[in-house]
């Protein structure tokens, strides 16, 4: 894209850990980058990537007419995926998810496409099969309930705007520090196999994940729909801590944890949360969501917007493991 024809997009949460690789992606192929952020936020990982800043908030409709006229894509990251109680979920996933909306249909009913980044949380995990996006949303989290209820504020304007949703499982790369302790422990010769590890698990590494939201933004189908995007295989637990132990080349202790160890780690947690008026980083949810089975048809991006992962996990494991080398992390 050149001169005029240079189109711009505004991403929310563009300076978090997905958000940082899809302006990096978008700014490589040659997109103009709007922001929203605050006052306070810290933009370090968008280094090296030019981009315009509009300081708006998502919770506050009235700071977000600026932030959306003139831009031909919005793609929507922002959201919590940690919270004190079930209305900052909400008020935050939901009520900002609408507040952005309804100011794009007020103020750029024409733009080309928005791509809420949603989650598999949303609809909750597989049973049996893997889960089709036809199926009947089944969360079992408050963070996946307040994913759900952002989807759903979106629909009754799909007749207005081009409008495509994108459910990622767990993403993992290069930079993530969610999953860095499960690596640092790995490579210290410890492999927990959290529940026992049966679990069946697909994931999705960032790079791809920022790969196909582009994709879904520029597709010429997939308005109205939503879309998986993972791995095309699962994998038990167990393998997946097998496969970073053998990367790192280490012997490891095996550790069946049971979940009722788990159930108590995370119920002390909370309470100390409680104590410190903050969000435990371990919950009674995050127990049930660690140990339940992710499983995901992917055809239909595969078929309507032509979309397959590039990285498997092995691969993933491997670039990840090499980054937090590098940076000195492990």
């Amino acid at each position: 894209m050149q001169g005029n024809d240079i189109k711009t997009v505004l991403v929310t949460g563009a300076n978090g850990f997905i958000g940082s690789r899809v302006c990096r992606l978008l700014f490589d192929s040659g997109y103009a980058i709007r922001i929203i952020c605050r006052e306070t936020s810290d933009l370090s990982l968008l280094s090296g990537i030019p981009y315009s800043k509009m300081i708006a908030d998502i919770t506050r409709p009235e700071s977000l007419a600026g932030s959306v006229k003139d831009v031909d894509y919005i793609i929507h990251l922002a959201g919590l995926v940690a919270a004190r109680n079930e209305a900052a979920f909400r008020e935050v996933n939901e009520q900002g998810t609408y507040n952005l909306i309804s100011a794009v249909r007020r103020h750029n009913p024409r733009l080309k496409r928005f791509v809420l980044v949603s989650s598999a949380a949303a609809t909750g995990p597989s049973h049996g099969l893997a889960r089709h996006e036809d199926d009947a949303p089944t969360p079992i989290t408050t963070y996946g309930r307040s994913k759900l209820a952002g989807e759903k504020v979106l629909v009754p304007f799909f007749n207005e705007i081009p409008i495509t949703i994108i459910r990622p499982p767990a993403v993992y790369g290069p930079g993530d520090q969610a999953i860095f302790t499960l690596f640092k422990l790995i490579n210290r010769g410890l492999r927990p196999y959290l529940g026992g590890g049966r679990n069946r698990v697909q994931m999705v590494y960032v790079d791809d994940l920022a790969r196909a939201i582009k994709t879904a933004m520029e597709a010429a189908r997939g308005k109205g729909e939503a879309f998986y995007i993972a791995d095309e295989e699962a994998h038990t637990l167990r393998e997946m801590i097998d496969c970073i132990g053998e990367l790192t080349g280490r012997k490891g202790i095996h550790l069946s944890i049971p979940r009722w160890v788990m159930y108590l780690a995370a119920l002390m947690t909370e309470l100390g949360g409680k104590l410190v008026g903050r969000p435990p980083v371990f919950s009674r949810e995050k127990v049930r969501e660690l140990t339940a089975d992710w499983k995901l048809d992917v055809s239909k991006a595969q078929e309507q917007i032509g979309f397959t992962t590039a990285v498997d996990f092995a691969a993933g494991a491997r670039l990840t493991l090499e980054w937090y080398r590098r940076q000195g992390w492990l």
